[in-house]
């Protein structure tokens, strides 16, 4: 369905402001001389017949897998350069998480290679091994814990007590690395985002878990557990905005609680929830109209083109951009398919940690131009004067005190923006799978 109505602006993506209107006020620096290297698309399924090349909800659970092999192989040579440019130390991951890391993806491929060699050759017999798998699993979950979500370690409060972000992370996050995470976003939003971590058993069994998810559905511990959250904010009325966020292999998690979410709460409930990706890994994202509108407040995406993940996630299940379109255009065309919300894709951008790869201070995805005028995401960064407020009541002992909110900060600019996107630009509406 249509993010943007073809009469009206609508409120699912964010407004786009014309290119001759100032984003921000005169007193930010306005990021106008960094060249653009994002296209904005919008995605909806405006024929629901004729949505995507591959619609995988129309196969059984085998041919899904088969397909998603494909994929997979298809895409092999943005593989090596999932981790370039290289993460500093203790950006993405501790020294304690790279540790716990390597111990995980080495029990994991013994594991495999045990009940690969069981079930092909019969020594030890299949019970055997897929009770050491079972064991290992079990015991690693106990010494994990059953606690799933977790906070920053920054201290402050939120800027906003309405509101309720929560975030959830990709493969291969230990719980240290979901706390860099949080404390990197109270940093750039002011905003406490409770983490639901999604628990890893190593980067090769998270893959597994990956296709377990996507492909036959499967709702795991912590997806479950943070529906329980969201849905208890959802139903919350003292609530007025639910800001979700997903990393990776979080994204097919969220895309798991959108589907829950259309199914238990109604329109006007779900209108103060957005959403927000970083290479999700997921294959659809569905966003169905109502009478009133889009189902959801505001669905943004954003991709790396050479991020391996987001190649044989979201890029391979939406439609290629018309041809031309150009970074930071400004027009924001519309596309059909199923994997529905405003995508940002960066072209030529390798890597696929969030913190080295998207949201780098001076390279972050969120100050390119191009998402700067037309995102909803990126205007509740900051604003020079709210980190400085911020710091310095940190140093003076008063980081309790909530973020003031200056007048034409980033916060605040699109508030009464009602600049229309225009729907339609030059160029095939649908392409063929990436």
């Amino acid at each position: 369905m249509s993010s943007h109505p073809a009469t009206e602006s609508s409120p699912l993506l964010a407004p786009s402001v014309s290119p001759t209107e100032p984003p921000v006020s005169d007193s930010i620096p306005a990021p106008t001389t960094r060249a653009s290297n994002v296209i904005a698309y919008d995605v909806s399924i405006v024929d629901p017949q004729n949505s995507t090349p591959i619609i995988f909800y129309d196969d059984d659970p085998i041919t899904m897998i088969y397909k998603d092999f494909w994929i997979l192989l298809k895409n092999w040579r943005t593989l090596p350069l999932v981790l370039y440019p290289a993460p500093k130390p203790g950006r993405d991951i501790t020294n304690k998480g790279a540790g716990l890391q390597a111990l995980l993806v080495v029990v994991s491929i013994i594991l495999t290679a045990l009940c690969l060699l069981s079930f092909f050759i019969g020594m030890p017999p299949p019970v055997i091994s897929v009770s050491i798998l079972c064991a290992w699993i079990y015991g690693f979950n106990a010494y994990a814990g059953k606690e799933r979500v977790t906070y920053q370690d920054v201290v402050g409060d939120d800027k906003d007590e309405k509101e309720a972000w929560l975030f959830v992370n990709g493969i291969g996050t230990s719980r240290s690395g979901l706390k860099l995470i949080l404390d990197d976003f109270y940093r750039l939003f002011g905003r406490r985002v409770t983490g639901v971590h999604n628990r890893t058993f190593g980067v090769w069994f998270d893959l597994v878990e990956c296709t377990l998810q996507r492909d036959l559905t499967w709702n795991t511990t912590d997806t479950r557990e943070g529906y329980n959250i969201i849905a208890k904010h959802v139903a919350d009325g003292t609530k007025e905005k639910i800001v979700l966020i997903a990393h990776s292999q979080g994204g097919i998690i969220m895309s798991s609680w959108a589907d829950q979410l259309l199914a238990d709460f109604s329109y006007q409930q779900l209108k103060k929830v957005e959403i927000y990706t970083f290479a999700s890994a997921a294959n659809h994202f569905s966003i169905p109209e109502t009478e009133h509108g889009p189902a959801f407040g505001c669905v943004e995406h954003f991709v790396n083109e050479k991020d391996y993940v987001s190649d044989i996630g979201l890029l391979a299940f939406t439609p290629q951009p018309p041809r031309g379109l150009e970074p930071n255009a400004s027009n924001v065309p519309r596309l059909s398919g199923r994997f529905a919300g405003r995508i940002f894709k960066r072209l030529n951008q390798t890597g696929h940690l969030l913190l080295t790869h998207y949201l780098a201070p001076g390279n972050s995805i969120l100050d390119d131009p191009a998402v700067i005028a037309h995102s909803k995401f990126a205007s509740y960064l900051l604003s020079p004067e709210e980190k400085e407020a911020r710091d310095q009541g940190q140093q003076h002992g008063e980081a309790q005190a909530q973020i003031p909110t200056k007048s034409g900060s980033r916060q605040d600019y699109r508030a009464n923006d009602q600049t229309q996107v225009p729907l339609r630009a030059e160029g095939p509406s649908i392409a063929s799978t990436k």
